[in-house]
């Protein structure tokens, strides 16, 4: 007799890849539960990635087309991308709702080849089985061991996000990607900016002319 489980496949973490994964699955008639540890579905992507940054861009962009930054708070364009975050978690959630698939917020750990101890959100554990599992836990920011992350004024790229405060200057460092994104932000809304770049080059995976370009316009900050 083959083996009885709660669903066919569960999937661990619910941005991008996890919920494209259980999408696809769900369509392909496969009983699919959904595990993620925030309170509401996205992921990353959407509570602390490239939803919330990009909103942020877009805000301080739209500001300054209608007027000036100048005396714009951080805080006040946080409030603008808490907005865009809810749309987002609330089409996403419909997603699921739509196709049946099981939502479980919490934090999940093997117990054996087949099943997940889930320690819910909510307080308590859970047990689920399943003959397959997906894991898309995605990524979460580097804290260097010598480094107080327990210090209000120190930040990593999720905790920017949720911050109480308003600066007037602050130093990135590392000046990849993420960095150079939240420098163009925070330059935006006229703070002081230090970006640290360990390397050679800025964006070393850009065209050597784009790069110089960039490099350009981050100098010029120093004049402004």
């Amino acid at each position: 007799m083959s083996q009885s489980f709660d669903f066919d496949c569960i999937v661990i973490g619910s941005g991008p890849g996890g919920e494209g994964a259980a999408m696809k699955l769900v369509k392909a008639g496969k009983r699919v539960a959904m595990v993620d540890s925030f309170p509401r579905v996205g992921g990353s992507c959407t509570h602390t990635g490239t939803i919330p940054s990009k909103s942020l861009r877009q805000e301080i962009q739209r500001i300054a087309e209608i007027g000036s930054t100048l005396g714009v708070t951080y805080q006040q364009v946080l409030g603008s991308t808490k907005k865009v975050v809810d749309q987002q978690t609330d089409l996403r959630m419909g997603f699921y709702r739509r196709n049946f698939v099981e939502v479980i917020n919490g934090w999940a750990r093997f117990a054996d080849e087949h099943t997940l101890e889930i320690e819910l959100t909510n307080g308590g554990f859970e047990k689920y089985s399943s003959e397959y599992f997906i894991i898309a836990t995605g990524s979460r920011p580097y804290h260097p061991p010598d480094v107080d992350f327990s210090n209000p004024r120190i930040l990593d790229s999720d905790t920017i996000l949720t911050t109480p405060l308003n600066f007037r200057s602050i130093a990135i460092y590392g000046a990849g990607v993420i960095g150079c994104e939240y420098a163009s932000i925070f330059r935006g809304l006229s703070i002081k900016v230090n970006l640290i770049n360990t390397r050679d080059r800025l964006l070393t995976f850009l065209d050597d002319e784009i790069n110089d370009a960039l490099l350009s316009s981050k100098r010029k900050w120093s004049t402004d």
